[in-house]
């Protein structure tokens, strides 16, 4: 099978191995004492070693959200993987050579033995679930292949983010929106199966129109809306909800009307921003 090779690679492959077992010194709890939860503060690879002697190959699930090195420093996670303590880290381990990595260099040695760690914490029929994108896609994959085996790559499924409008993307070149951003699935071994799920996918359903009047008599909720106001009845909602409908109705005529249906305009706005918005838009038929 290929292998990844980068500067530093040789000095963090059993890395691991050097970390120190530290003991995880409880401060304060909450409901159950033998709950068995815990948030842990602390640098990561060091955690993960102090939770191999209780959980090692026990635990079934693991999620894990790595900086995605997108060489954004001003985010607050500091995305290039250039924090003092990784610097601090790479200069105790991989040592002069160290100065000279690249930020995919230091990308990868920082995840290298965090990697091999959850590898031994996984249970045999447990998996690990890695999000990304596309700046350390390729890079993953690679050393994923080698830590878990390529037989136990189970999928790559792709994950839907916000994304500018089409005009927009095509502003300039650097303006190309990443439409989707990834996350990896593996498992402990090639037998291993994914539990059936315990709730149905709940699939959203494209909306309809409506008459905004109703038959109710509520006199707080007659205002004026395009030019009517009703002697009787009532609207539909309170006067700021139908004022932002009113207004994303317009939205959507001004901009969107011409390149979707509302129906997918609702869609791309809901699956971007996970925000159901609503319409309210005058309608006049012979």
């Amino acid at each position: 099978m290929p292998t990844l090779e980068w500067i530093g690679k040789d000095k963090v492959v059993s890395h691991h191995q050097d970390v120190p077992f530290r003991v995880l010194e409880k401060q304060y709890a909450y409901g159950a004492e033998d709950d068995g939860n815990m948030i842990i503060h602390g640098d990561n690879l060091e955690a993960l070693k102090a939770l191999l002697p209780r959980y090692e190959g026990r635990v079934k699930c693991i999620y894990i959200d790595p900086p995605y090195n997108t060489g954004n420093e001003g985010w607050v996670y500091n995305d290039n993987v250039n924090d003092p303590k990784i610097r601090k880290w790479l200069g105790e381990v991989v040592g002069k050579e160290g100065e000279d990595l690249s930020r995919h260099d230091k990308w990868l040695c920082m995840m290298y033995p965090r990697l091999k760690l959850l590898q031994k914490l996984l249970a045999d029929d447990g998996f690990i679930f890695i999000s990304i994108d596309v700046f350390e896609f390729t890079n993953l994959k690679c050393i994923l292949d080698e830590i878990f085996g390529l037989a136990n790559f189970r999928n790559c499924i792709a994950v839907r983010r916000g994304i500018k409008n089409v005009q927009a993307q095509f502003n300039e070149v650097q303006a190309l929106s990443l439409g989707h951003e990834y996350i990896y699935l593996y498992s402990k071994n090639p037998q291993a199966k994914l539990p059936k799920l315990t709730k149905s996918l709940e699939i959203e359903k494209a909306g309809k129109w409506d008459t905004f009047w109703r038959g109710t008599d509520r006199p707080t909720m007659r205002y004026g809306i395009f030019g009517t106001c009703p002697e009787k009845g009532q609207w539909r909602w309170e006067i700021g909800r139908a004022t932002k409908a009113i207004k994303n109705y317009e939205k959507y005529i001004e901009k969107y009307a011409n390149i979707m249906s509302i129906d997918d305009y609702y869609l791309e706005h809901l699956m971007s921003t996970n925000e159901k918005v609503d319409f309210v838009g005058s309608v006049y038929t012979c």
